[in-house]
């Protein structure tokens, strides 16, 4: 298994150095635009009825090769709380085919969609792990918090496991929150408020402790967090600079417009001021849940203009003068080196020749493939555990 895993590096490593654009695996497309400004055409894209209904359907989570597309559909028939609390929101999921057409939506079951209020927050690049809405442990549901779940060699979901947050229970107090996480699998993104009862949320990073826990929320600063408005819904982009939010701030177009701002350095203190998405991204109406695929072709997110019902998902190609920066996505698979059957491993990834831990990731139990996203200027060592 080390001998496997030595070769890829020496891989990735070639590949690192000489690439100046992101690796097309098929699915990332190189992209030389990635600033919305005035001149910017961008075409708004419905999923369609394949994934839209005539009910709401919200916050999409894209996987990083984007073929893989989960989504909240509200008050369906087939939800597990349906016929005893109203407006209950349970997880879909559906798959994107080679000719680009996305599959009809798949209630997920079982040990999922289980609570009125159901959400997936993130999909690691591997499709292997997935961030969920609520605390759980060992399936029984805790309170607020947020829980990871794993594949299985069934290609079940395990039963979510709650992410211990130091002190998390004296900032999400009010009356919305959620999360997002880095690629690199050591840093999430939380929106909440420590009001309660309140409604104007702040955005705080965490990051992973040694022990498997996670360090105590912090703001993200001022020129991220205003005061007396409401940001949320964060989502950091591939290239771990980028953060797209939700905010309702004056100056923006509806109640709550989609803004892009650069993280600037490690304190995640210092951002650039935040910009304005503009239309058609941004309405008179409700704007949030902004996600994109690694290679930064296509933003998914909610939208209720033009739509089958009161929200559909819809995607958005985007043509910008600037882009985050390219990233690279490294797939392989991890084999026991004496019987060659496929293993389930626990991989790190760290930065050469500084041996910095840069990220962690895990390979499918079924076939031992993994998937991941790097920023392309840098070379890495993988090593499986």
């Amino acid at each position: 298994m080390k001998q496997t895993i030595l070769s890829l590096t020496a891989l990735l490593s070639s590949i690192l150095s000489f690439s100046q654009y992101s690796v097309d695996t098929g699915n990332l497309i190189e992209k030389t635009d990635k600033v919305i400004d005035a001149t910017t055409i961008v075409k708004v894209e419905n999923l369609g009825l394949t994934v839209n209904s005539d009910l709401p359907e919200l916050r999409p989570t894209v996987s990083a090769d984007g073929n893989l597309l989960f989504f909240i559909c509200e008050n369906h028939p087939a939800n597990t709380k349906y016929n005893s609390v109203p407006n209950s929101q349970d997880i879909w999921f559906s798959e994107r085919n080679e000719k680009g057409k996305w599959s009809d939506a798949i209630h997920l079951g079982y040990p999922l969609n289980t609570m009125q209020y159901n959400a997936v927050y993130w999909i690691s690049p591997d499709n292997n792990k997935i961030l969920v809405r609520g605390a759980f442990r060992q399936g029984a549901f805790m309170g607020k918090g947020v829980s990871l779940c794993k594949l299985e060699e069934s290609g079940n979901w395990s039963e979510p496991e709650m992410l211990y947050i130091k002190n998390y229970e004296k900032y999400d107090r009010g009356r919305q929150s959620g999360a997002t996480m880095i690629h690199n699998g050591q840093t999430l993104l939380l929106y909440m408020t420590p009001e309660k009862g309140g409604e104007n949320n702040d955005i705080f990073v965490c990051f992973l402790n040694g022990d498997g826990s996670w360090s105590e929320p912090k703001s993200l600063g001022k020129k991220i967090n205003l005061p007396e408005s409401d940001e949320m819904t964060p989502y950091m982009a591939a290239d771990g600079e980028s953060l797209y939010f939700s905010s309702n701030r004056a100056g923006g177009l509806g109640e709550n417009d989609i803004y892009i701002t650069k993280r600037l350095d490690n304190t995640w203190q210092k951002w650039s001021d935040p910009v304005n998405l503009g239309s058609p991204i941004n309405t008179d109406k409700w704007d949030a849940f902004f996600t994109l695929d690694a290679g930064g072709e296509y933003a998914y997110l909610t939208s209720s203009e033009n739509t089958y019902g009161e929200s559909d998902i819809v995607r958005v190609k985007l043509l910008e003068k600037e882009k985050p920066n390219p990233v690279v996505m490294v797939t392989g698979n991890v084999y026991n080196q004496k019987t060659k059957k496929p293993l389930s491993a626990a991989l790190i990834y760290e930065t050469l020749p500084d041996g910095a831990l840069a990220g962690n990731g895990s390979s499918n139990a079924v076939d031992g493939a993994f998937k991941i996203v790097l920023p392309y200027d840098k070379n890495y060592s993988i090593r499986a555990t």
